[in-house]
Order: C-alpha cells, then structure tokens, then sequence
C-alpha cells in the first residue's frame, strides 16, 4: 500500500506471570453456560483456550498510518469468562441433507469455530414432530405440510448428531411447546422426553442444552392464538413448561432447561406480550436453568428504516443488548427476586429480522464483530445467529446466512461477510474478556486473555479511514510480537471482502479455505508505546505475545 511503514514500539511494563491474575470472574459455583465439555461424551470443566503459536513466516503488518486513538487496557480486570457457547449458529431441517452434511460445510463450520448450534429451525420447532408422527398436525396455521420437515430429503435429528459429531460441537434443541395448545401438554411432555431419550441415552449424544419453544409469546407463532383456547400468556405457558420440564429431566437430570422471555414489560401485542413476563416469572419455582431472548435491533420496525437501514441506524442499535439484558433483571426484581440473575441466551440474533442488501455486505461482518463482543460485555451467556443457511432474498437484496444459497453471482456456500466475524474471535480472543476502552466510538476495542497471559485483541473500525491505535496496558507486558487477521474490503456497503488480504468472488463473499491464507506479523521493540495502523472499515484480529 502507499506509504506503508513498520511497526512502532512499545513501552516496558513490570512483567505479570499468567498465575498472578486477578479473576473476579470465576465462579464459585457451575451455572449453565459456564463449562464446556472438550468433547460432547466428557463431563463439562472450565474452559481454556491457548493462542495460536506466533508464525514467523507471516506477512508482515505494513498498513497506512491514520489518526491516532487512545486504547487503554486492563488486562487485570476481567469482565466475563468467554466459552465456545458464545460464538454459536442456528442449524435448519430444510438445510437439506446433501446441503447440510457436505465436508465443505464441515470444514467450513470448523474454520469458522463454531461449535455450539441451536436446532431444528426457528419457528418451525412449534410444528417440528422430531419422530415423523405428526399425530394429526399435518398442517400449521398458515396452512403449510408440516409432514415435509421429517421427509428424507431434510436434515433429521440423527444427521444433524453426525454433524455436531464431525465438527465437535455441542447442541441447544427446541422443543415442539404448541403441541401443548393445539393438542395437550402430555403429548408435548412425552414428545419432548422421548427426544432427549433418544439423543442422550440411545444416541450417546449428550443434549445438555433445552428450550420450550420458540417465540411463542408472539401472535406469529403456532399455538399463540388457538382455536377453542384462550390468548397464550405467560402464566400459562411457565406452568406447562414446569410439566415438559419435570418430563424431561426424568428421563436425564443433568440436563438444562430453558424458558422464552422478553426483554418489555408491558401488556400490548406486539412488544410485551399481555404482560408476558409478569406472568411467567412467578411460575418458574427454580424449575427453569435459563432465560431466553431473542435480539433483531430493529423491532419494532417503522418502514423504510426495516428494509432498507442506514450505516449509522444499524450501528446505533447495539445499544439494545445491554437495554435487554438489563430489562429483564428489572423484571425479575419486580415480579420474581427468586429467579434473579438467571443465565440469558440470546439464541436468536441478526442485524434485522429482514434480509436487506446489508445482511450480505462488509457492514454485516463489522456488525456482527460487534454484537459479539457486546453481548459477551452485556452478561449473555450464549448467543446463536440466525442462520448456517437461508437463502438470498430476491426482492430485499440480502440474505440472513453465514453461507450464501440461491445467489447466482457467487459459488454455492460462499461464506457471507458476518463468516469471517466468527473466525476472527476464534483465533484472536481468549478465554477471559478484560477490560478495554476506546477513544473512538467509532473503534470498539474487545480484549480478552488466553490461558498462557497473551492478550488477544477484536478491533472494529467502523470508519472510512485508516486508524492508529496507541496502546496503554496494565497487568500486561508485550514481549515484542503480535500475528493478527483482518478482514475488510472496498466499503462497508460492499458485498466482496478480503480475509488477510486474499478477496472473495467478485459476487461478494469472501475467500476460503482460510487456515492457508498466512497471517499478518510483527516484532517490535518494547522501549516505546505501541502504535498499531489499522484499515478503514475493518475488523481486526490481534494477538499480542
């Protein structure tokens, strides 16, 4: 590039050994979420994460200096624990078999790092029938086959264990809960027992991860509004979530259940859902491991402003996810103080419940970037995007998947912008967030430490400029080598991106395989403080050894 120059130093620190850190995050006893199992059969244990080896052959940093931001760490001071149930996806039955269970989406699935995946599907789980006995419900309430989610062609339960398998993944299911409304909550219990018999005792594939249905707070969802039944609320439904549950558990008591909530306490249709929360929390008597939200930042949405958002409205929106974590605390305090501060999984996300031409451009990948690292900050638990694949949205332009379907202008399962989001924690970040402050808002810093004390760094530059930025550390002291990965591309409302300089189809997307493509290294002198050039409209992945 013009101008390209070398790195800066940094300035001498009094050196910290990885075993005098300061974790006033640890627990003092396991909740949901907290452990991970290094494989699905293993008892779960804390989780720790080595970095990547410093490669020597890399290619070296040499980008364009910008203007100067201040970035303060604390490298003492951790915020969260991070564990691989953060960085997780949404799975889908109609992904189709051949689609699905190609080595190509393995390999892709394991480049990325994602190994934790929600199933089977969204708002179709409250139709979903995990046995292909459809008892009657051969039709949902939009008048769709229910019958075709289980048909040889889609992805069934047994393929989708295969799948987390060859990727060392573990698994959240969603379970059928309006089969409690539109037949009777034994038959939702019993289906739902049966389907955790069959994964953690027949199958040998521990499922330690449950929800009770999906958005069913909402008018739009099966079972919500049924014929000969009254409104769904959430007193009703927390007490038949106690009877699936109590079923459930019989079958296997380690197991952890969680209950759909939402982040507005008020009694409309649309937002609070007749006081959903007021109802359910009282109900959940401990019963209940885990809260769930789902999170689209735009709704409730207001014409053109859905389809068709603006940079700086989408990127104003983050604030959302610590509203809605917060909320719910606030409710819990209100109506349940014995449920407070149960795990929140955000187990559905996605820039907006739409698929506008932004899902598919280099914004998508910074936003995504972003969103993990907040919900991280926020206290979320878990979080899952919607989705592995969907399809591109002819009239909207975009598409809500990591991997592109349906798009004549790229290769089938091109990995879209927001891919690369997920690799670049999964190389870069650690196992605890520190804490981290920026200059710029425009600049989110998330810093995190690896288990042998090297701080792992996502930087997103939101800006259209190069930036550069200058580093002040505690409880850290750089030893003179950094290797990090960064993906950009022409504009943010561009759909081809680079990955460490190598672009994607012309269509858009981005390159792969990606473990082949080398990183970006440097020494540096540790006299001086360290000034890292950053590109305009970026995510960055460093490490710091």
């Amino acid at each position: 590039m013009k101008n390209s120059s070398t790195l800066l130093a940094t300035l001498v620190f009094l050196t910290v050994s990885s075993s005098g850190w300061a974790d006033n995050q640890v627990p003092t006893a396991a909740k949901p979420f907290e452990l991970w199992p290094a494989t699905n059969g293993a008892s779960p244990t804390a989780f720790t994460k080595a970095a990547p080896a410093f490669q020597t052959l890399g290619k070296p940093w040499r980008f364009r200096y910008g203007p100067k931001i201040q970035v303060k760490i604390d490298a003492s001071h951790v915020l969260r624990n991070v564990t691989p149930y953060q960085f997780g996806n949404n799975a889908s039955w109609w992904s189709s078999k051949t689609w699905f269970m190609d080595p190509d989406r393995i390999e892709k699935a394991k480049e990325a790092g994602i190994r934790f995946w929600r199933w089977p599907g969204g708002s179709s789980s409250d139709n979903y029938f995990w046995d292909g006995n459809y008892q009657g419900h051969l039709k949902d309430h939009d008048g769709g086959d229910t019958t075709k989610m289980t048909q040889d062609w889609s992805v069934l339960t047994d393929d989708f264990i295969d799948f987390c398998r060859k990727t060392g993944s573990e698994a959240i299911f969603t379970v059928n809960y309006a089969a409690a409304r539109y037949g009777s909550v034994q038959e939702a219990a019993d289906l739902a027992a049966r389907w955790v018999k069959h994964c953690n005792i027949d199958m040998k594939f521990r499922v330690r991860y449950w929800e009770i249905g999906n958005e069913v707070y909402g008018p739009w969802e099966e079972g919500n509004k049924q014929a000969g039944k009254a409104q769904l609320t959430g007193d009703v439904y927390g007490k038949d979530l106690l009877v699936i549950a109590d079923a459930m558990k019989k079958v296997d008591p380690d197991i952890y259940v969680g209950a759909v909530a939402v982040d507005t306490d008020s009694g409309d249709d649309w937002t609070g859902y007749h006081w959903w929360m007021k109802g359910l929390l009282p109900q959940l008597q401990g019963k209940a491991d885990y809260l769930i939200l789902h999170q689209y930042f735009m709704w409730p949405f207001q014409g053109d402003t859905y389809t068709d958002p603006s940079n700086d409205v989408l990127f104003g929106n983050l604030h959302k996810l610590d509203d809605a974590f917060d909320a719910v605390g606030k409710m819990e305090d209100q109506y349940a103080p014995s449920e407070k501060g149960l795990p929140i999984a955000l187990t559905e996300y996605n820039l907006v419940n739409a698929s506008p031409h932004q899902s598919i451009e280099l914004i998508n990948g910074l936003y995504t970037a972003e969103v993990l690292g907040e919900a991280i900050k926020a206290g979320y638990a878990a979080s899952n995007y919607w989705d592995w694949k969907n399809g591109l949205d002819n009239k909207l332009g975009g598409d809500m998947a990591l991997l592109a379907t349906g798009d004549n202008s790229v290769p089938d399962a091109t990995p879209r912008p927001s891919y690369y989001a997920f690799a670049l924690y999964d190389r870069a970040f650690g196992e605890k967030m520190v804490a981290a402050d920026s200059s710029d808002p425009n600049v989110k810093v998330y810093a995190s430490r690896f288990s042998g004390g090297e701080l792992g760094l996502v930087v997103v530059n939101q800006n259209d400029t190069n930036q550069t930025l200058q580093f002040d550390f505690t409880g850290f002291t750089p030893q003179g080598k950094l290797m990090g990965w960064v993906l950009t591309g022409h504009g943010l409302n561009e759909k081809q991106v680079s990955w460490d300089g190598e672009e994607g189809p012309l269509g858009g997307g981005g390159p792969f395989p990606i473990n082949t493509i080398d990183p970006y290294r440097a020494t540096f002198k540790t006299d001086k403080p360290l000034q890292l050039p950053i590109q305009a409209h970026s995510v960055t992945g460093v490490i710091l050894y």
